[in-house]
């Protein structure tokens, strides 16, 4: 397959916002997907990745405002808080009239924290979905922000999260253990054969000593194991004494959904959606736009986020040739 780099961004785009659609619809957006993950998704870090590529898509972008409303008190504002700080998610001037929106409804006050960082606008302000056209009125809150978009009419059609299938099951622990680190911890250990704390304070994104607390606190059940290796201690869960929460059909009994570092995904994919944008990258000689997509390609980071990064294009593709098997690779990660 052979396309040319206009063509290539174009596939990228799409394909990203087929992968945001799917994410979104199996957390209960109005939307649907023929494709299971089995990967539970993390929706701190989704929400985060959608405040940049959901602009591409203005219906997507309503939709997600119209779950928030409905199940803005499924996402940890600490954790995202966190995420975004620490592995540079997200645009924190599209976060923050999405969440001075969401606190304007009684049951979302807590959102205006994250407003409190960010500077309202004070020049001049650009449209929210780049090339759609302003009809009507416009939205007072995220002009505030600089951001030029129509009313928001909520269509009141999302959904509560399914509990049965492995995408949720992330949202399911904290609807059992409380929606703070204790539920993600669970959902760590049960989709590793052990941790030390920091490593798992490290990818979940929450402060190692609170991990450490929360683990010793879960030991104390005997129903979390301890060990020690040297100096450090290691932290495990028996998987079979888990299984019920298992409820849906897997090839394999004790097949807990595949834990994916989003931060780390999202980042790579991001850095790679910066690129593409950038005006002179076109004005490069083939090579060049091969090295640098290469670059911010970044396979050694997807491999540590826990996906099968495996390119099929050679060292020595340039050109169209090079943008097909490019498109291969990156449908294979995340289509």
């Amino acid at each position: 397959m052979k396309i040319s780099l206009a063509d290539f961004k174009e596939r990228f785009h799409d394909l990203l916002l087929r992968f945001l659609w799917r994410q979104w619809s199996a957390l209960g957006v109005a939307g649907h997907s023929d494709k299971k993950d089995s990967w539970m998704i993390d929706p701190e870090a989704l929400l985060l990745f959608s405040t940049v590529i959901a602009r591409l898509d203005a219906r997507l972008f309503d939709e997600i405002l119209d779950w928030l409303l409905k199940n803005g008190s499924w996402i940890n504002l600490q954790r995202l808080t966190r995420l975004q700080e620490e592995r540079e998610l997200g645009d924190p001037f599209i976060l923050a009239p999405i969440a001075s929106y969401l606190s304007g409804d009684s049951a979302h006050k807590k959102w205006e924290i994250l407003t409190q960082k960010a500077l309202s606008a004070t020049g001049n302000s650009k449209p929210l979905f780049p090339g759609v056209p302003v009809l009507g009125n416009v939205d007072e809150t995220f002009l505030k922000w600089g951001w030029q978009r129509g009313s928001i009419k909520p269509r009141q059609l999302s959904q509560s999260p399914q509990m049965d299938q492995p995408a949720t099951f992330l949202l399911k622990l904290r609807s059992l253990f409380g929606r703070q680190s204790r539920a993600d911890v669970i959902a760590w250990l049960l989709s590793h054969e052990s941790g030390h704390p920091a490593e798992i304070a490290r990818q979940l994104s929450y402060f190692p000593r609170s991990i450490q607390v929360v683990l010793n606190e879960l030991a104390l059940s005997g129903h979390i194991y301890a060990a020690r290796s040297g100096r450090e201690k290691h932290f495990a869960i028996r998987h079979e004494e888990w299984r019920f929460l298992i409820t849906w059909d897997t090839p394999e009994p004790s097949a807990y959904p595949q834990w994916i570092q989003w931060g780390i995904l999202f980042r790579v994919l991001r850095r790679f959606y910066d690129l593409l944008e950038q005006p002179n990258l076109k004005t490069m000689s083939p090579s060049l736009q091969a090295i640098e997509i290469k670059r911010a390609l970044d396979v050694a980071s997807l491999v540590k986020a826990g996906l099968p990064a495996h390119l099929t294009h050679p060292p020595s593709n340039t050109g169209p040739e090079f943008f097909g098997k490019c498109v291969h690779d990156l449908e294979k990660l995340i289509g």
